[in-house]
This record gives C-alpha cells, sequence and structure tokens, in this order.
C-alpha cells in the first residue's frame, strides 16, 4: 500500500487529485493539506511514503523550503513538487532541494499515477522544458503561460482582467510577472512590455 500526502492550496486541484488517486487499489490517502505550514507536522504524523507538494502556496513556506526541511529529517520521503509554471528555473530548484520528481499540473490523472509509482519504485522523474522566446539582455526564454500574460499586457489589461481571462488567480498572475522580470533583467513590467511589442510577440485586439 502506497501511503500519499497531497499539499496544496487550491483545493480544487487537492480534492481531485486526492480522487485519482484513491481509485488505485494500492493507494491510501494520508492526509490533504490546504497550509504550508502544516505540512511538516503532518509528514511526522501520518509517514506518507510519497508527498505531492505545490511549489508556490500561500503562507510562509515555499513547496521548495518544505521539501529541503523535510528531506534533512525524513530522507526516505519521496517528494514529487507539482505546478502549473512551466520554466526551467523551477525544475533546477526543485532538484537542489532534493524532490525525487517533478510534476505539471496539468498532466493528466494517468500521467500523475504512473508518476507516482515509479518515484516510489526509486526513479526520479523531471521533464524537459524547451523554450523559443528570447528577452531581456541575456536571452532567457519565457514559457507560453507568460507570453500569454505579457500579450495581455500590452493589451493594457490589468491583473485581475489577465486572471479572469486566463482562468486563473490574480496571485497567480503576479507570481508570474515577478518572476519574468526577474529572469530578464527588466525593472518594470511596461519595459518588457515594449520588448515583446518591438519584437512582435504582443497581439492585440
Amino acid at each position: 500500500m502506497i501511503r500519499v500526502l497531497i499539499i496544496d492550496d487550491q483545493k480544487i486541484l487537492l480534492e481531485g487529485l486526492a480522487t485519482i488517486l484513491s481509485q488505485c487499489g494500492d493507494v491510501e490517502i494520508v492526509g490533504t493539506i490546504p497550509f504550508s505550514e502544516l505540512a511538516e507536522s503532518a509528514c511526522t504524523l501520518t509517514h506518507p511514503d510519497v508527498i505531492f507538494m505545490d511549489i508556490c502556496m500561500e503562507g510562509k513556506n515555499s513547496g521548495i523550503e518544505l521539501t529541503r526541511r523535510i528531506k534533512e529529517k525524513n530522507p526516505g520521503q519521496k517528494i514529487i513538487i507539482m505546478t502549473g509554471f512551466q520554466d526551467i528555473s523551477f525544475l533546477e530548484m526543485a532538484q537542489d532541494a532534493g524532490a525525487d520528481s517533478f510534476i505539471y499540473k496539468e498532466s493528466s490523472a494517468a500521467v500523475f499515477i504512473d508518476c507516482m509509482k515509479r518515484t516510489v519504485a526509486g526513479e526520479r522523474l523531471y521533464p524537459d522544458v524547451q523554450g523559443t522566446v528570447k528577452f531581456g539582455i541575456h536571452g532567457v526564454t519565457l514559457t507560453q503561460r507568460e507570453l500569454d500574460i505579457l500579450q495581455l499586457i500590452c493589451r493594457n489589461l490589468s491583473y485581475q482582467e489577465i486572471a479572469s481571462e486566463l482562468g486563473i488567480s490574480k496571485r497567480t498572475v503576479s507570481f508570474h510577472i515577478s518572476n519574468m522580470l526577474t529572469k530578464t533583467g527588466h525593472k518594470s513590467i511596461v519595459g518588457l512590455a515594449v520588448e515583446a511589442t518591438d519584437k512582435g510577440y504582443a497581439s492585440g485586439p
């Protein structure tokens, strides 16, 4: 029996993933944790074989920080980092923290189950991220989601309007924008939007 703990502050994903995994005959969901502050105590109490950990959560602790601390205390517990952001820097951070595997939230149920079983068996699974668009002084890549947000910024949409347009939270929009600025070296989103327009990546109405 594989004992699974799921840590994610998005209730829909938390409940959905628990439902998917619990349908496997050899899986027991030992906990679903919506708050990062409860993660470490939950690991101690439930003794999971594998932990599905969101990389970006509200609260004091990120999934990366939690992964590092949990691995220091219980190196035998397998941790699979989850994210909806296709950014190679996240893969690097997850590996540095000691995460065993990495999966994107948009993956199918079959992929989640396969990743869980192979990770428990000792495999380390990390996807390849290939960027095609270059921005900033160092020519870094932006993901498709980041490009979607950037295009909407070029259309003068507010953060809330962008969130509604893409079906994501305002916090997620802010997270993407902050990450784009960090990667590209731009000090403001206006500068990045100007570059996007100059390069023809900003599609308007």
